[in-house]
């Protein structure tokens, strides 16, 4: 398969520890809105380095440099003894992990932002239609990520994801592996670290969807949850879902939605430095099934149902590729106003092969799993 379907992760288990904090007026820590639905045990669950501050105030164990609620009370009040009392108990409850302490973390969103909110606000994008995939421009999509496995190296673009809100990733069940640990934001050119400011933001728990099969592709979705709410810029911002009832009962047959990333730019070929841009078309999800069915690759009867979106140029020499797994397929809206949204309706799942004449590629519709995202995304603390 163009995008093969990759193994899920293996599951592990959080240990969380009190400790007393400091004065409030000393410092200053933010507590998550209760929720009637949401429980001390899920908040835990929710953070694979969590630690408890006080009942209902979580933090997550970084070094004291990369948490300013601590480090600005540090350069204000120096070796005030309350403070170092608290930082050195930190430091404790974070099993003495060099500089670690139990930083605050402040709530994530619990719901998909609003095209009033900004999401999918494009930057300097042409409307044009794409033909054979092009550079796209420095951060014409700013909710495109990148997935990180391992320590830090990017050298082996395997996923892409999409920012969806200041704390959430979506992205393809099959790009969940053990060792899937960050993502990058904000980046365009993989060959140098200067052509943008991007930001690598830790991952804290990565859910796959519950009846994601691996054998026909089917429910290829997952969400990631990030250790901190991302800041947004013209170079980091989240996409729009289609979330009202209209955007839902949309068919997307016909149009020409675009679809991004670093994934290979020929098949067996290296993967792009410069993230790339192709339009490609929808076509009926009959034109995937007849297509797989032909190389005996369709597995069970609701493997093309509306839980897929089918879309690629029958004629070939245009198509996502290894490495744009996870990835958006994307199309923009104009608004009642005027002003254009860009719309998260696909996510690179799989293909036969790369840019093969009259071999579509299939792509998780979001439009279908609308409920499992909006579920996934309330359970953040």
């Amino acid at each position: 398969c163009t995008r093969p379907l990759k193994d899920p992760p293996s599951t592990s288990t959080t240990t969380t520890t009190t400790i007393t904090p400091i004065p409030e007026t000393t410092l200053t820590t933010t507590t998550p809105e209760p929720t009637s639905t949401t429980s001390i045990s899920s908040l835990v669950d929710l953070r694979s380095n969590s630690c408890l501050l006080v009942p209902g105030v979580y933090g997550e164990c970084i070094d004291i440099k990369r948490c300013p609620s601590i480090l600005n009370q540090l350069r204000e009040k120096g070796n005030d003894p309350v403070l170092v009392k608290f930082i050195k108990a930190s430091n404790l409850l974070c099993d003495n992990v060099g500089q670690n302490v139990c930083c605050p973390t402040e709530p994530g969103p619990r719901r998909l932002p609003t095209e009033n909110e900004g999401c999918g606000e494009p930057n300097l994008v042409s409307y044009r239609r794409i033909v054979g995939g092009d550079e796209a421009m420095k951060g014409a999509y700013p909710w495109i990520a990148l997935l990180g496995y391992g320590e830090s190296s990017l050298s082996n673009v395997k996923c892409g994801g999409t920012l969806i809100t200041a704390r959430h990733v979506v992205t393809a069940a099959h790009c969940i592996k053990h060792d899937l640990s960050f993502v990058r934001l904000g980046e365009h050119d993989l060959s140098t670290d200067t052509d943008t400011t991007h930001m690598d933001i830790n991952i804290v728990k990565k859910v796959s969807h519950s009846n994601y099969n691996k054998t026909d592709g089917r429910s290829d979705i997952a969400m990631l949850y990030l250790e901190r709410n991302v800041e947004f810029t013209n170079i980091m911002k989240p996409i729009c879902l289609p979330n009202s009832p209209s955007l839902r009962a949309k068919s997307y047959v016909d149009t020409n939605p675009i679809v991004i990333g670093w994934g290979n730019t020929q098949e067996f070929g290296r993967s792009a430095k410069i993230l790339r841009q192709l339009t490609i078309p929808v076509l009926e999800n009959s034109v995937c099934q007849n297509s797989y069915k032909a190389m005996n690759l369709s597995f069970s009867l609701n493997q093309f149902d509306k839980a897929i979106l089918c879309a690629g140029i029958l004629a070939g020499g245009q198509d996502a590729c290894q490495g744009d797994s996870g990835g958006p397929l994307m199309i923009s809206e104009q608004l009642d106003n005027g002003e254009i949204r860009f719309y998260l309706i696909g996510i690179v799942a799989y293909g036969y092969g790369c840019a093969r004449p009259n071999i579509p590629g299939v792509y998780t519709s979001t439009q279908y799993f609308m409920d499992w995202i909006n579920d996934k995304v309330r359970e953040m603390p």
